[in-house]
C-alpha cells in the first residue's frame, strides 16, 4: 500500500530546503541598501530645493548669458555629475565591499569604478534627454505638459522596450548571439521552440541570471555565459520554461506598461505639487529638481506595490513550468542550484519581510507550487 500521502494533502513544508545561512545574511543587507539609496536621493533633492541651490545655480548660468537652448542641458548634466560624485562613496560600500565580503565581488576596485562609470554614464545620457524633453514639453504647452509628456513616455517606453537588445549599454558585458548548434540543443532541453538566445559574459560573472528583453520579434532571450557552463541541464530546462512562461504571459510588455501607469501617476502628482510651491518653476531648470524630488517620493511610496505585482509574476511564470511537464521535484533541485549559487534566501518570510522584495523566496516559490500542483492532480 502507499504510504505517500496525494499532493492535496501534502504539508506546506513538505519542498522546503535548509536555511542558507549566507543568505540569511546577505539578502536583508540587499535590501537595506535599496532603502539606503532611496532615502538618499530623496535627501538630495530635498536639500538641493530647500537649500535654494536649485534656484542659485540657476540664476548663476543665467548670468553667464548662455544660449537659452543650451541652459536646460548644462543645467541637468551639472546636477547630475554633483549627484554622481556624492553618490560614489555609497555605490562602493553597497556595490563593491559588501560584495567583496561575500565573494561576489570579484574584480578589483579600479574595474569596478570603470563598470560603475559606464553605467553611470549610460543612465546620465537618458536622463539628460529625459530632462530637456521635459522642459520643453513644461514651457511649449504647461497646462497639459502632463498629457503630452505622458504620451511622449508611452511610445519611448514601448520603442526602448522594443529594441531593448540593441540599448544593452556596451562596455559592461561582453554580447554574442548562440550558434545554430546551442540554440537547437536547448530548445530540445526545453521541449518548445525558443526565442534567439544571446549570451553575456564579464570577467566578474558568477551568478546564474537571464531573462527576456525586447518585445515582439525583436525579443531575444539572455542567459550568462556563467548559467551554460555551471548550471546542471535540469536547472537551465527550469530557467528556460520559466522564461518562456514569462513570454507567454507578455510580462515584459505588462512590466513596461505598469512602470508607465505609475510614471504617469508621479508626474500628475509632481505637477500638483510644483503647481502648489513653486509655479514659478514650471518650463525652467529647476522644475528637474522638484520633478526628481516628487518622482522620488512616488516611486518609494510605490516600491511595495510594485514589488507585489513582480511577485505574482514570478508565480505565474513558476506555474507554466508546471504546466509544461515540470515537477514539483525538478523545480525544488532547481532552485536549490540558483539559490546556492546566486544567495537568494529559502526560508519563509513574514508579510513585512516580502514587503520590498520583487522576487519571492524560494520557500514562497515552492509553498505556491505545491497548493498548484494539488489542483493539477484534481484535474
Amino acid at each position: 500500500m502507499n504510504s505517500v500521502p496525494p499532493p492535496a494533502t501534502l504539508p506546506t513544508n513538505a519542498s522546503a530546503l535548509p536555511v542558507n545561512d549566507l543568505a540569511a545574511a546577505y539578502q536583508p543587507r540587499r535590501v537595506w541598501a535599496a532603502q539606503i539609496s532611496i532615502i538618499w536621493n530623496l535627501l538630495f533633492a530635498a536639500a538641493f530645493i530647500a537649500s535654494h541651490a536649485a534656484w542659485w545655480m540657476y540664476e548663476r548660468l543665467a548670468a553667464c548669458r548662455l544660449p537659452h537652448a543650451a541652459l536646460g542641458p548644462i543645467y541637468v548634466a551639472i546636477f547630475f555629475i554633483v549627484y554622481l560624485i556624492l553618490n560614489y562613496p555609497l555605490e562602493l560600500y553597497f556595490g563593491y565591499l559588501e560584495e567583496r565580503q561575500f565573494g561576489l565581488a570579484k574584480q578589483g576596485i579600479r574595474a569596478w569604478t570603470r563598470d560603475w562609470l559606464i553605467g553611470s554614464l549610460h543612465h546620465g545620457l537618458q536622463f539628460l534627454i529625459g530632462s530637456s524633453l521635459l522642459l520643453l514639453i513644461q514651457s511649449l504647452a504647461q497646462r497639459s505638459w502632463v498629457l503630452w509628456t505622458a504620451l511622449l513616455l508611452a511610445g519611448l517606453l514601448l520603442l526602448s522596450s522594443y529594441f531593448a537588445a540593441s540599448l544593452l549599454p556596451r562596455g559592461l558585458f561582453h554580447w554574442e548571439r548562440a550558434d545554430a548548434a546551442l540554440q537547437r540543443r536547448l530548445e530540445q532541453l526545453a521541449g518548445m521552440s525558443l526565442p534567439p538566445i544571446v549570451i553575456f559574459n564579464a570577467a566578474q560573472l558568477r551568478d546564474y541570471s537571464g531573462g527576456l528583453v525586447g518585445l515582439g520579434n525583436r525579443q531575444v532571450l539572455l542567459i550568462s555565459r556563467s548559467t551554460l557552463t555551471a548550471a546542471s541541464d535540469e536547472m537551465v530546462r527550469f530557467v528556460l520554461l520559466h522564461e518562456m512562461g514569462h513570454r507567454r504571459h507578455h510580462h515584459v510588455m505588462l512590466a513596461t506598461l505598469s512602470a508607465w501607469a505609475w510614471l504617469v501617476l508621479g508626474l500628475c502628482m509632481g505637477n500638483l505639487v510644483m503647481q502648489r510651491f513653486s509655479p514659478q518653476s514650471m518650463g525652467l531648470p529647476p522644475a528637474i529638481a522638484w520633478m526628481a524630488l516628487c518622482l522620488s517620493v512616488w516611486m518609494a511610496l510605490g516600491e511595495p506595490i510594485l514589488a507585489y505585482l513582480g511577485r505574482r509574476l514570478e508565480y505565474q511564470a513558476d506555474r507554466f513550468f508546471l504546466r509544461s511537464g515540470g515537477t514539483l521535484e525538478t523545480m525544488r533541485a532547481a532552485l536549490s542550484e540558483l539559490a546556492d549559487r546566486n544567495l537568494a534566501r529559502t526560508e519563509e518570510l513574514r508579510r513585512r519581510q516580502n514587503i520590498f522584495h520583487p522576487l519571492p523566496s524560494v520557500w514562497n516559490r515552492l509553498h505556491a507550487a505545491t497548493i498548484f500542483e494539488a489542483r493539477l492532480s484534481k484535474g
